[in-house]
């Protein structure tokens, strides 16, 4: 058992007994995790947060909404850019089909050390149940001080586009529930490492995939994600609430960082200057 002071203020160990793999409700929770993970590309956990600790991440999270990056771009799933259209593709192609996206973040350099969410990712026994989860082991949480403990905020109006993940998998703390809109669509498993399966992607865009599934924003709710075979997208958020959402980075590698200039194209240009000082490195 991991033993940790903020465990039962923040987790719903009564549910969910992260806190002891040795557990037989934990042993099973780690098998549907699985088991929904390898059909359906996610896992969802309902309630895992406490309502006192969703109240306390949201009003920590406000604290810092003056210094939300501000982001919004036109690309393709494949993260391409107008400017980089293949023409070589037939018009209509997944490939030559661009999104509107837009979006808040809060780098973690700027999450303080008290905040819960980062008490939160930084207990061992979290990322030790996420490593049974994904089988990865061991799993070690996000050295780049940059990306590892993100805040994302998507305020009424913003979504995010159609998208493969580059990550193996992302988890994701959901912190507020929307008014309307703000909701995960996931076309589950529509490409391989083998196969780009473009014809199954388009009917992820055109809503005709078998398996596409929609899921809400719910505060307090965990999803664990395997996002680089499926395409997936966040609906539009309506109504005055925003889209409040965690995102708690992991990695194989220990010591893994992210190139300077992708760094300083999502947080802003005041990276470059905490880069040319050292930090991050």
């Amino acid at each position: 058992m991991v033993e940790s002071p903020d465990a039962g203020r923040f987790i719903n160990l009564e549910r969910y007994p992260v806190h002891d793999l040795s557990d037989p409700l934990t042993r099973s929770l780690i098998a549907r995790c699985r088991q929904d993970l390898e059909g359906q590309a996610f896992a969802v956990l309902e309630d895992f947060l406490t309502p006192e600790a969703v109240a306390r991440f949201w009003d920590e999270s406000m604290t810092l909404s003056d210094q939300t990056a501000r982001r919004e771009a036109t690309r393709s799933a494949y993260l391409d850019t107008p400017d980089q259209e293949d023409t070589s593709w037939p018009e209509g192609h997944p490939r030559r089909q661009f999104f509107h996206t837009s979006w808040g973040v809060v780098a973690d350099d700027l999450v303080p050390e008290n905040h819960g969410l980062r008490r939160l990712y930084a207990w061992e026994g979290l990322t030790a149940f996420f490593s049974e989860v994904l089988q990865v082991r061991p799993l070690y949480r996000h050295a780049d001080r940059f990306q590892a403990l993100n805040i994302n905020v998507l305020s009424p109006g913003d979504e995010q586009a159609w998208h493969f993940d580059d990550m193996d998998f992302v988890v994701l703390l959901y912190l507020t529930t929307p008014d309307a809109g703000g909701e995960l669509e996931c076309a589950s498993l529509v490409r391989t490492d083998d196969d780009p399966c473009y014809d199954k992607v388009a009917q992820a865009f055109d809503g005709s995939y078998p398996k596409l599934h929609r899921r809400p924003s719910v505060a307090g709710t965990l999803t664990i994600m395997r996002g680089h075979h499926s395409v997936h997208r966040v609906t539009p958020v309506e109504g005055k609430t925003p889209r409040m959402t965690a995102v708690l980075a992991y990695d194989r590698a220990p010591n893994k960082r992210e190139g300077d200039a992708i760094n300083i194209q999502m947080y802003g240009e005041r990276i470059r200057e905490k880069i040319d000082a050292g930090f991050n490195h």
